[in-house]
């Protein structure tokens, strides 16, 4: 289940970032908003995988930096709004 609902291009830097877990699950990119004066992207991985932490990219001036373990669920959880615990596997 996809839980974000913005919508944005997802740069081209990203996609580089991601380019192993592209090519391995798809291309699957979700926009979470604004971090800190940086756009925050979540790598999504198909429902149906078994990973560890998510990764998260933030991408400001130009440059793009990779977040994942803790402070990637940080991040991720400042973007949730109203998800029912009955909606979450």
């Amino acid at each position: 289940m996809r839980i974000f609902a913005n919508m944005k291009n997802v740069p081209q830097i990203v996609k580089d970032a991601a380019h192993d877990l592209i090519i391995m699950y798809g291309d699957t990119i979700d926009y979470l908003g604004k971090y800190e004066g940086a756009d925050a992207y979540m790598y999504h991985f198909p429902e149906d995988s078994c990973t560890g932490y998510p990764f998260v990219y933030l991408v400001k001036d130009g440059k793009v930096d990779i977040v994942t373990e803790s402070p990637a669920l940080y991040i991720i959880d400042l973007f949730v709004k109203d998800v029912d615990e009955s909606d979450v596997e």
